[in-house]
């Protein structure tokens, strides 16, 4: 498919284009209802189902629809029980597993569901230890679905996990030099699994970490690349 599905928050929609920019369609409309959106943000695209998962911010819930669109299902309300959210910021789908993680902002944890919704785990506390976050908001699965990395906003860092919430390891600090982040907003990974992408906000760049192949995370090598 290879589309691009951008949460154009503002206009309470999504649209989504082709890999050149081309528009093809949108989505959505201020409101409650199904289908209906308030200031969403996370876009994901399962790649088995191709279903298309949309963090509905102020409705402090998750829908998902059809590749064009269409309402498929919803879950969550607010709150801070199983299931339930405070402002759900990113959202991606493991490759392998087809789990949704959801950043939940206002209840520094993650959560991760089914596909369908059904809940089946959370991590995360406030606070500034490994494995705690201040205001989590992106989040991404590595291509082999063995790492679930999330940007702890408020530590101004990365950290990453199993899929099950186990810490790995974090990088990243407050800083504007190679690897130091001001406010990092959100992360992803290129298709072959080797480069991280973090877009840093208050330093007005991307930062990408290459892996390389066999190293562990924490001997990343780090470049940057500056748009002003």
């Amino acid at each position: 498919m290879g589309y691009v599905y951008i949460g154009d928050t503002g206009n309470h929609r999504v649209q989504f284009f082709t890999p050149g920019g081309s528009f093809l369609g949108k989505w959505g409309s201020n409101g409650s209802g199904d289908g209906q959106f308030i200031a969403p943000y996370g876009v994901a695209a399962a790649p088995t189902s191709g279903h298309i998962y949309v963090a509905d911010r102020g409705n402090r819930r998750v829908q998902y629809f059809t590749a064009a669109g269409s309402f498929l299902g919803k879950w969550g309300s607010e709150g801070s029980g199983n299931g339930e959210f405070d402002y759900p910021y990113g959202v991606a789908v493991s490759p392998t597993t087809g789990f949704i993680y959801v950043t939940d902002l206002n209840n520094n944890r993650v959560q991760y569901f089914t596909p369908t919704g059904s809940f089946l785990g959370k991590w995360g506390a406030f606070g500034t230890g490994d494995g705690l976050f201040q205001e989590p908001h992106g989040v991404a699965v590595s291509p082999d679905g063995s790492r679930v990395y999330v940007v702890d906003m408020g530590n101004n860092r990365v950290q990453y996990f199993t899929p099950a919430g186990s810490f790995l390891g974090k990088l990243g600090g407050p800083g504007s030099g190679s690897g130091g982040f001001g406010y990092p907003f959100d992360v992803d990974f290129n298709a072959a699994g080797n480069l991280l992408y973090v877009a840093d906000t208050y330093n007005f760049l991307v930062q990408y970490f290459s892996t390389y192949a066999g190293a562990t995370p924490a001997s990343w090598g780090r470049i940057k690349a500056r748009f002003r």
